[in-house]
């Protein structure tokens, strides 16, 4: 096969002139015809320079350290390939974790050790694109390169050098990981994607999902075990006795047929249907033979497809060997859109031929060594129909403080929309993505918008502004808070000067001047496109201008009708009383609310602030309530703008974060709910409205997933009495 595809593309690149490379890709990069493929494309295409071997794959935990191969733990802890029953596989097994000695084993020793090369985490860190390119024009013709790599911008730094030495005349064959390929191709890591975001159908009339699995390494059975229990009364499990299988044809027919019409009327009443090898591992007497059994259970899993007549709301296949029959030659696949991720990791494909078994369905290839124990679960029941008791509770409201403005105990922060451009916020969506998202919330319930003057140079409270008029939202619908202090640089879209002085180009742009408040108030007030600010915050204290000056201009703007509201933001507690009380001397407007830092890792709010607003009357909207993330995942999983965050290491460092963390998972998973919805949930708790980041119609649906958490005196205990004192990085 590896002949064929090689060939065809030669002649296809011949005849339309372009340039092509060949890699290599499997279910597994160790595991797999090596070094038979490589060879039989080199027959097709000519000798190459070199052969790359890469088996590096971030979301899978393969991680290539001074040529060890390793596979990454859940406790974070790393066991040498081999080591691993993945090593044990009847047909393809190894036992050698060093990828020189793997070469030498795999070869048969025709390619020794001491003759295989590598790209140390020497080369790629300290020496960079260009000694990575010196090493790979260094090597002799004929070698084999192993890279190593531990983390995605390693693989980047690789690929560098490779295209320099590649510019220079080397020729290469690649035996790689997924990795390889989103950085040979530049490929940004992308969130997986929703129900909402593939439109899946999720009606009370529409058709159950359907999972196949075949694999059989550890990974897959934990995960089908986390599935089947998890979703007890919600999934109907078909198992395919292999035992049986192994039968007379006639036998093996009859099973499958059986299996196909059970899974049909299910599928047609909304079930979804999971079809399970039976999991007692059946291996021939030898490679061959062990073959030839996952060859005939494969067969197996083809067959049923093809007698299957319902369509399924979508398809998850587990196992690569798995997935790619299933595809190809059970739904009759030829060219299929890699539309995204399922699970990080799992790609997920749509084949829009009409010649295939199911033009448009979801195909999710989801490999047996690839995710957590849960993953498989939480993607099935993300990806369910809704039963009347899994619906999510509605919006709930509350007064901000002793006033008598209420709004959504969850208040959407909008510092996600703006510019994507803006200087060291890469993450924000611009208007197009931002505007249906704000409908999302404002159709859940969300009737409060958080934003900022500074956001994106005043893009932010500029998208609110279209928002209520591209959906004719009436004004007296929403309340929107918004900040100031810092500058708005309308005419430097990008920029975002840190840190900012009020000196220089930046006189009287920013701080809380009289001058600065009436201008900064003037200019949201246009950018929103609205006559008055319900709730106007100081984002941060101007220590320079005296509190007498600040209290007296935001007092008139109450007065003259502009701002109706008035809040502050992560000051020291003397500082804001300070204020207050100034206003409450003078007669003056004084605040309604307080936006600290508050969270389960960060507390520091509890010593003065918090006590000071509940007597105060002051109402509490803390940002940041899932710590940047932390407390919305497990504590090995890192995100890549996670890796990248400054902020997260500075705000949230104390010794308890691992054990804090572990404990809102432990307490997650009891509830069956997110992690997040019980951070969330420990804030309202305390009659806080926490500002929410939601960058998806997803996590919109699922925000108030966290009314329903019922957090007993003992889970308060649970949560809290890890935490320990920290110093105040964040004012």
């Amino acid at each position: 096969m590896i002949r064929t595809i090689c060939k065809a593309v030669k002649d296809a690149a011949a005849t339309t002139g372009k340039d092509f490379e060949i890699v290599l890709r499997g279910d597994s990069t160790l595991r797999g015809h090596f070094p038979d493929e490589p060879e039989a494309a080199e027959e097709a295409l000519g000798e190459v320079d070199i052969w790359v071997l890469a088996p590096f794959f971030e979301q899978g935990g393969r991680l290539t350290i001074d040529d060890v191969h390793y596979v990454a733990n859940p406790d974070g802890s790393l066991t040498p390939a081999a080591q691993t029953p993945f090593a044990r596989d009847a047909t393809f097994g190894y036992t050698q974790s060093n990828l020189r000695q793997y070469v030498q084993e795999k070869t048969k020793g025709q390619i020794a050790a001491e003759q295989v090369r590598s790209i140390t985490l020497d080369d790629i860190r300290n020496g960079g694109a260009s000694r990575v390119a010196e090493r790979l024009l260094a090597v002799e013709r004929r070698s084999v390169v192993i890279v190593n790599a531990v983390v995605t911008a390693d693989m980047d730094v690789f690929v560098q050098g490779l295209l320099q030495a590649r510019s220079k005349g080397k020729s290469v064959i690649y035996r790689t990981g997924a990795a390889f390929v989103s950085s040979r191709l530049g490929i940004r890591p992308i969130p997986p994607l929703s129900a909402t975001d593939l439109k899946l159908d999720r009606s009370k009339s529409a058709p159950g999902g359907l999972i196949i699995a075949g694999s059989y390494v550890p990974k897959t059975t934990q995960q089908l075990e986390s599935l089947t229990s998890g979703r007890v009364s919600h999934l109907h499990v078909i198992t395919l006795d292999v035992g049986q299988l192994l039968d007379a044809a006639n036998s093996t027919q009859r099973t499958v047929l059986d299996a196909a019409k059970k899974a049909d009327e299910l599928i047609a009443d909304g079930k979804d249907v999971l079809l399970m090898t039976s999991r007692k591992l059946i291996t021939g007497a030898d490679a061959l033979s062990s073959l030839q059994v996952g060859t005939i259970i494969a067969e197996s899993l083809v067959l049923f497809l093809r007698c299957l007549i319902s369509k399924p709301r979508y398809i998850i296949a587990k196992g690569g060997i798995t997935s790619s029959d299933a595809a190809t030659k059970g739904l009759g696949f030829k060219r299929a859109k890699i539309c995204g991720q399922a699970a990080p990791g799992v790609p997920l494909w749509r084949c829009n031929e009409k010649t295939s078994k199911y033009p448009g369905i979801p195909y999710v290839v989801f490999p047996g060594n690839v995710g957590e124990k849960d993953t498989l679960r939480d993607l099935v029941a993300n990806w369910a129909i809704p039963s009347p008791d899994t619906a999510k509770p509605p919006m709930q409201y509350q007064r901000l403080g002793n006033s008598g403005l209420k709004v959504s105990r969850l208040i959407l922060g909008c510092m996600t929309f703006g510019n994507p451009k803006w200087e060291g916020s890469p993450w924000v969506l611009g208007e197009e993505k931002a505007l249906p998202l704000l409908k999302k919330a404002y159709d859940v319930g969300i009737n409060t918008f958080e934003t900022a003057n500074t956001y994106s140079n005043g893009q932010s409270e500029a998208i609110i502004g279209s928002f209520l008029r591209r959906y004719n939202i009436p004004r007296s619908r929403v309340v929107i808070m918004t900040k100031l202090y810092y500058p708005t640089l309308e005419d430097q879209p990008d920029s975002r000067p840190q840190p900012a002085r009020n000196d220089g180009a930046l006189v009287n742009q920013m701080g809380l001047s009289r001058k600065h408040i009436f201008e900064a108030v003037e200019g949201s007030l246009r950018r929103l496109g609205t006559s008055y600010i319900d709730v106007l915050s100081l984002h941060r204290l101007d220590t320079q201008t005296s509190p007498e000056e600040i209290m007296s201009a935001l007092h008139d703007l109450v007065k003259m009708g502009k701002v109706h509201y008035l809040g502050a933001s992560s000051m020291h507690c003397w500082q804001f009383a300070r204020l207050q009380y100034i206003a409450k001397m003078n007669g003056w407007t004084t605040f309604t609310c307080m936006s600290g830092l508050h969270n389960l890792l960060y507390r520091e709010e509890e010593r003065e602030m918090i006590p000071f607003c509940n007597a105060e009357g002051i109402g509490l909207v803390p940002w940041s309530p899932v710590a940047r993330g932390l407390l919305t995942r497990k504590w090995n999983e890192q995100t890549e703008r996670a890796q990248q965050d400054a902020k997260a290491k500075k705000w949230f460092q104390g010794g308890q974060d691992e054990a804090i963390v572990k404990r809102v998972e432990k307490l997650a998973n009891a509830k069956g709910c997110s992690m997040s919805s019980i951070a969330l949930a420990w804030l309202m708790s305390n009659n806080e409205c926490p500002i929410v980041g939601l960058n998806s119609e997803a996590r919109i649906e699922a925000a108030s997933e966290a009314f329903a958490v019922n957090l007993t005196e003992d889970d308060l205990v649970y949560l809290e009495e890890c935490y320990r004192p920290l110093a105040l990085p964040a004012i």
